[in-house]
């Protein structure tokens, strides 16, 4: 079952790294823009939703050094040719999550953040396998609500919740 769900997390990573390829300008904010959030573990109420492993918060739109820095060596890396941004996308593989970067000049900034297995939570202690309960009793009924999703939506951060059968099979944190 674990690998089932490894597998479909997985195969979201991918869809999502790919799916930059379709849009016709790069979009998203950068850390320096005006509208953009800072992220960290102090930051205010109207701050994005950031995930946190061990005392390192990593938010959308963050510096990757920083993340880097904070987190150490990924399990695995791998870079390819972005198709809507002028450099290469990259993704870090750790242990429980992924975090795909992209390309803005001689920078990399944290594009999304997918968490794999149950082994790492939200901040609010939500992890795959969770009840679709659980989510909405941390979270609330959120932005967007079906069978198959519970989305929300703070600071210019999107988190999704990705359920079947009533349990949370994907968690990703993506620029809205």
């Amino acid at each position: 079952m674990k690998r089932k769900l490894f597998c479909a997390a997985l195969a979201l990573v991918l869809a999502f790294s790919l799916a930059a390829c379709g849009g016709k300008d790069g979009g998203g904010k950068t850390p320096g823009d005006a509208n953009s959030q800072q992220p960290g573990p102090s930051a205010g109420g109207d701050a994005a939703y950031a995930f946190r492993s061990g005392d390192a918060a990593v938010a959308i739109d963050q510096d990757m050094a920083e993340v880097l820095s904070a987190l150490g060596e990924p399990k695995s890396y791998f870079e390819a040719e972005s198709c809507a941004f002028e450099g290469l996308d990259k993704t870090y593989t750790y242990s429980g999550f992924v975090i795909t970067t992209r390309p803005d000049g001689d920078k990399d900034y944290v594009s999304s953040i997918v968490l794999t297995d149950d082994s790492v939570t939200t901040p609010e202690g939500v992890y795959i396998g969770s009840p679709a309960g659980d989510v909405t009793a941390a979270y609330g009924q959120g932005d967007t609500a079906s069978d198959t999703l519970l989305g929300y939506v703070k600071g210019g951060t999107a988190l999704n919740f990705i359920l079947d059968g009533g349990k949370v099979i994907s968690i990703e944190y993506l620029a809205e």
